[in-house]
């Protein structure tokens, strides 16, 4: 029987090894320096992306996004206060406040206020880019779609209550009825004993 050459086949397969390894190396590298950790940042009322009293909406909502609580709430006192003392920016801080509303955020999550916000700013709004009108209408469905849902859930936890409530008379009626019959039970036991201690 004739052995085939192992040293060859090793020899073949280690190359193909070391370009497999190279390039898993370049790969997880390019991938690896693609991600970059950045700090949120404060957000000034005078950035880029305000241009002519109008604002690029999906820019600002990504800003927001980076920022933490505390951060947040600073910015909502900030545009609470430019909508209450400037007439001219009015707009421009109600659709800020709008985005900042929408937030899924615990502590700033109104979207009530926001659809509200919404529907004057839409009113209120006569010139809007085309990419902004894209992102406020998709808001809006957003909202919709949300505030159709809070009132289902919210209606599910009146009849989870109402369902509750019964349940509970139900309970307490049947503790009542549990206890006359042991009431009943220990004057039966009397009786008996009575009747035992006579005869």
């Amino acid at each position: 029987m004739k052995r085939p050459n192992l040293s060859v086949k090793n020899s073949a397969i280690r190359p193909a090894k070391q370009y497999f390894s190279i390039a898993l190396i370049l790969l997880l590298t390019s991938l690896s320096t693609a991600c970059q950790v950045t700090e949120p940042t404060v957000i000034t009322h005078n950035e880029k992306t305000i241009t002519n009293n109008s604002v690029e909406y999906s820019q600002y909502y990504l800003t927001l996004k980076t920022l933490n609580n505390k951060q947040l709430m600073s910015e909502e006192k900030k545009l609470q206060s430019l909508m209450t003392n400037q007439l001219n920016d009015k707009t421009l801080s109600q659709s800020k406040l709008i985005l900042l509303y929408s937030l899924p955020n615990p502590g700033l999550y109104q979207p009530y206020k926001a659809k509200s916000l919404l529907n004057e700013h839409l009113l209120a709004s006569n010139e809007m880019s085309q990419s902004n009108l894209a992102f406020i209408m998709l808001l809006r469905d957003q909202l919709n779609i949300q505030l159709r849902l809070l009132e289902k859930q919210s209606l599910s936890d009146k009849e989870y209550n109402e369902q509750n409530d019964k349940h509970n008379v139900t309970i307490e009626q049947l503790n009542q009825q549990l206890e006359h019959v042991n009431k009943q039970l220990i004057l039966l036991k009397k009786i008996d004993k009575n009747i035992n201690e006579r005869g």
